[in-house]
């Protein structure tokens, strides 16, 4: 049995979407002598679960843990694997060192009251030992892994873990099937463009950071929905709208088509957010 609320996908052969519902998922890949991680999970205890139901799996060591960017329910849990790599992009590392964002961070999560909130004051913040720019290529198991980074999006550092013969890639927060991503970090203009590049890639499926395995068409809806939000935001600024009166416009635009993805009850605080930054831009 794995982990509560936890279901194990082999995705294809040696490759695992771990499905946590209404958290963080991970990846797990095996290779012949070894195993990597894509996404640490949000606090030790999370991480040490994970490495049980990798256990559950292979006994192999678990050779590489890779970042897929620097917000804590997908970092916090580096310090369990202390003889693995950790890799990231350089944005990535830089983030998880800045030390008044990761401060922001922390009081949000002890403040927040859930079941992880004290376990966090005991974290030691692991950034990735090994960065790249834009991309990296692996050689892991007979298989090739490509990191890529295509600009910022959800934060300054997201990369994507793109397996090209299997036609899979994990997306980290980008994009979700039918869930609506959490804005208040991102670059809502280069989201846009880091969009369209993930959406060029020869892929029929996606494991993103929360929720189920999506295929190609809803990549390409996640990509819609930030160019839609983005767009809209800027016709209401071109109309010399306040933001009250934008974010009323924008909701209802958006509600037409996504409406019913996960989240999108809390969506109005992002888009006022997306309201302020493209209008500081310069619109």
């Amino acid at each position: 049995m794995v982990s509560a609320g936890v279901e194990l996908v082999e995705v294809s052969d040696g490759v695992f979407a771990r499905l946590h519902e209404g958290l963080t998922n991970a990846g797990i890949i095996v290779g012949d002598e070894g195993v990597m991680i894509i996404d640490s999970l949000r606090v030790p205890s999370f991480a040490r679960a994970l490495i049980e139901d990798v256990r559950k799996i292979t006994s192999k060591p678990i050779k590489y843990v890779i970042d897929t960017h620097s917000h804590w329910d997908h970092s916090l849990g580096n310090e369990e694997f202390p003889d693995a790599t950790i890799i990231g992009h350089q944005n990535c590392r830089a983030e998880m060192l800045d030390i008044e964002a990761q401060e922001l961070w922390m009081n949000k999560i002890v403040t927040s009251k859930e079941s992880w909130s004290e376990e966090a004051r005991t974290v030691t913040i692991t950034p990735p030992a090994m960065t790249f720019n834009s991309k990296l290529s692996m050689y892991f198991g007979g298989r090739v892994i490509e990191l890529r980074y295509f600009g910022r999006a959800h934060t300054s550092g997201d990369i994507f873990i793109f397996l090209p013969e299997d036609k899979l890639v994990f997306t980290g927060d980008v994009a979700q099937d039918s869930g609506v991503p959490f804005m208040m970090d991102g670059y809502m203009e280069d989201w846009v463009e880091t969009g369209r590049l993930l959406c060029e890639l020869p892929v029929d499926r996606f494991i993103s950071g929360h929720g189920p395995v999506g295929g190609h068409e809803a990549l390409v809806e996640a990509k819609d929905f930030i160019n839609e939000l983005v767009s809209t935001t800027k016709e209401c600024i071109g109309n010399g709208q306040s933001n009250h009166e934008a974010v009323e416009v924008i909701l209802k635009k958006l509600s037409n088509r996504f409406g019913h993805w996960r989240g999108f009850d809390r969506v109005e605080d992002s888009i006022e957010f997306t309201f302020r930054q493209i209008l500081q831009n310069g619109g």
